[in-house]
């Protein structure tokens, strides 16, 4: 290194690469964060609406262990909904996470729905048959947005360059 040579000269600049800024993938994430946030705040504050009418539930199922278990539910969603606004930011290691969170969230996704679907004709009483399959069919357009962001469009998860040493 010659006497002259700063050292931000070598440092050279990391940042967002601007043919891949993952602008699609931030706004699908914040809509995704502030969907589940308030699908679950719903759930804690409103669980014998949600019981009744959401899922059609019959009033004598509307147990106070029934209510626990719907707050429970939201408190999770919103815990999850807030940790996938995490991912929003353009930061380094939110942009090189996006594809992995995607990832487990498909997996889950793929899970969830048929245990809802064997529930719905395997298991009587309970939530109504009705309200276990729309709840499964809720699941397909984000699956379907997964597998097709994740297999053809890896672009749009944004990607970071690393600083380069400038001569």
């Amino acid at each position: 290194m010659s006497p002259t040579a700063s050292k931000s000269s070598l440092r050279g600049v990391g940042g967002v690469d601007p043919s891949a800024p993952g602008n699609i993938i931030r706004a699908a994430l914040a809509f995704e964060s502030l969907l589940t946030v308030g699908v679950g705040t719903y759930y804690m504050l409103f669980p014998r609406h949600y019981l009744l009418h959401t899922m059609g539930a019959a009033a004598a199922q509307v147990t106070t262990t029934a209510v626990q278990s719907a707050q429970q539910f939201g408190a999770m969603n919103v815990f999850i909904g807030a940790t996938v606004g995490l991912f929003i930011p353009n930061t380094k290691h939110a942009i090189e996470s996006r594809q992995m969170l995607y990832s487990v969230v498909l997996a889950f996704e793929l899970l969830f729905p048929p245990l809802l679907v064997w529930q719905a004709f395997m298991m009587e009483g309970g939530m109504l048959r009705n309200s276990l399959l729309a709840a499964a069919g809720q699941f397909v357009p984000p699956i379907v947005w997964r597998i097709f962001t994740l297999g053809w469009k890896p672009e749009w998860f944004g990607r970071y360059q690393e600083g380069k040493k400038m001569e």
